[in-house]
Formats: C-alpha cells, structure tokens, sequence
C-alpha cells in the first residue's frame, strides 16, 4: 500500500479565522488518510506582531500547499481544502515561497502619528 504526502504549511496569528483554518486542515487531512491514503503534513506557523497594523497588513491565515500559496485572509471551507490538497496530490513538495515584510518607519511633523510602510516580498 503506497502512502502519498501533502505539505500544508499555515501561518496564523490567533483570529477565529485562524482557528477555523487549522481545524478545517485538520479534518480534511484525517478524512484524505482514510479515503485516499493521502497523508496530509500539517506544520502551523504562529506569526507574533508587535504593531497592530503589522497584524491587519499580514493577511493572516495564509495556506501553502506544497510550498505554493493557495488562500490567503480566510479560511477555506472543507470542500475547497480538499480539492486543492488532491490537486498537489503526486506532486513533488517545492520549498516553501520565501514570505515576509520590509517595514518602513515614517515620522511625520505637524502632530500626524507614525506610519509604518509595509511590503510583502516572495
């Protein structure tokens, strides 16, 4: 009995939207064990912002799917979860997209508040 394998890499931060997303993966994951003998790795990635406009510019849950971004500030419904696991399914595992953020710090005269400029880069 062959086994194929699915990495599901998740960056989250500690929404409800989060939440929902790894129990969606979690279920989707046992469930493609079971019927399709598609072992599904699940690695959730907790990010820690400092700022608060750090947190809302992040877009948090994004969801890899064998190293290839494939939803981004929602969680998938369990349909969509699985259709997207089978598609990598037999595919080789790439290496994760080099996510993250150049962070700009503005200061501003005339009263204004800080800014923080913020760039997502692969």
């Amino acid at each position: 009995m062959e086994i194929s394998k699915v990495i599901v890499e998740v960056q989250l931060d500690f929404s409800e939207e989060s939440d929902k997303a790894l129990k969606v993966l979690f279920n989707v994951a046992e469930e493609l064990l079971d019927k399709y003998n598609l072992w599904v790795e699940i690695i959730p990635v907790h990010l820690w912002f400092t700022d608060p406009l750090e947190a809302e510019l992040s877009d948090l849950p994004k969801i890899f799917i064998n190293g290839k971004l494939r939803f981004i500030g929602k969680a998938p419904s369990k349909r969509e979860a699985t259709k997207a696991i089978l598609e990598h399914a037999g595919l080789p595992p790439k290496t994760s997209e080099s996510t993250g953020f150049n962070y700009v710090r503005a200061d501003f005269d005339g009263g204004l508040p800080d800014a923080v400029l913020a760039s997502e880069y692969h």
